[in-house]
């Protein structure tokens, strides 16, 4: 019989590999090529909840695909966005809420289109475009064009100020090719040159803009949630055949992001793999929650996750033990991904990590 640590040394020996396979299996290559194909067709929310096929591969990308049925909770989540810190997502505890809203931020898409194509009118110079009071539309413009990396300073920005001033005739250039082309494309549409006041009057040239920042914003969604859904696969498939390796396999994703105890303390999976490599009793949950995170504290330093050497030898804990602990455990580990972590949890500890997220204690 194979062990939980031979097998999941077997996936990471090589991860890349080990996502490329998975990425080539005829059902994840199939709707990796549906999503890839049709997310650049939404342009609403309601474009994105329509099609349940793409919507359903969002959402388990994000690891909430046994959530995809609760359309109207879903929506709520996606429809507040991240923006404002009394949205519906971030009130949620789980993180993955958050984490969807931010990647798929319609609220924030829409206001920011808005904007753009109420006030780009008004702008009639260089100068006020460029300006930092338009600085919402400018970077409306520089990421409808893909030209982010060209102004990440001051003094890149001033270039690009002093090459809108000449427009077709400016001398800068850039060695990629495709960023070059993307900005003499950028100079065409916001002519200033030649057309002065009217540069930003042809509605038609502004409207490919915003269809341009469309599609930025969607290829940017695609690469992410493509590579998500694939790790999920990858995950999924491996706990088939051993619970454990899922386990493993996914703290060892989430460990960079783990701060504090409490947040090992809202995720049941999290919690379960800490649990067993440190050999604390799954009763303990049972327990005050500030005891349990010092419990947590006082045998890990949390700190040691974030270095890959520090997470490497935690992992390998983790997998020597888990064989032997998983013949006394009582939740399947399917249980730990397809219910949220209260149905898991003390109710007193549910309350108490309910209110650090909202600010309480």
């Amino acid at each position: 019989m194979t062990t939980t640590m031979i097998a999941y040394q077997a996936v990471t020996r090589n991860l890349t590999q080990s996502l490329a396979r998975t990425a080539a299996k005829p059902e994840v290559a199939n709707d990796s090529a549906y999503f890839e194909k049709n997310i650049g067709k939404v342009k609403t929310l309601d474009d994105f909840m329509k099609d349940d096929r793409l919507y359903r591969y969002a959402v388990e990308a994000f690891g909430l695909g046994d959530m995809a049925y609760a359309k109207a909770f879903m929506r709520k989540v996606l429809a507040g966005g991240v923006t404002d810190s009394s949205s519906f997502a971030n009130k949620l505890t789980d993180p993955r809420y958050r984490e969807l809203a931010a990647a798929f931020d319609f609220s924030t898409e829409t206001a920011d289109t808005t904007y753009f194509q109420t006030n780009i009118g008004k702008v009639k110079t260089v100068t006020s475009f460029t300006d930092k009071s338009a600085s919402r539309m400018f970077d409306y413009a520089i990421k409808a064009f893909g030209l982010e990396s060209i102004v990440d300073t001051p003094e890149e920005k001033e270039a690009v100020t002093q090459a809108l001033h000449l427009g077709k005739d400016s001398p800068l250039h850039f060695d990629d090719p495709a960023i070059d082309k993307q900005f003499r494309a950028f100079l065409k549409a916001f002519d200033f040159a030649d057309k002065g006041a009217k540069a930003t009057s042809d509605k038609a040239m502004m409207q490919q803009t915003v269809d341009r920042h469309n599609a930025a914003i969607r290829s940017d969604q695609t690469k992410t949630t493509v590579e998500k859904y694939t790790r999920q696969k990858l995950e999924q498939d491996a706990g088939a055949s051993d619970d454990n390796v899922r386990l493993a396999l996914y703290f060892e994703r989430k460990a960079p992001t783990i701060k504090t105890a409490y947040q090992v303390l809202a995720d049941a999976a999290l919690l379960k793999v800490v649990q067993t490599a440190l050999g604390i009793p799954a009763e303990t949950s049972a327990m005050p929650i500030d005891q349990q995170a010092k419990m947590i504290e006082k045998k890990l330093d949390l700190k040691t996750l974030q270095d890959p050497d520090g997470l490497k030898r935690f992992m390998q804990r983790f997998t020597s033990l888990a064989d032997a602990a998983s013949g006394a455990s009582s939740n399947p580990t399917m249980l730990l991904f397809s219910q949220p972590s209260s149905a898991l949890i003390g109710q007193d500890v549910l309350a108490s990590l309910q209110k650090l997220r909202l600010g309480g204690i």
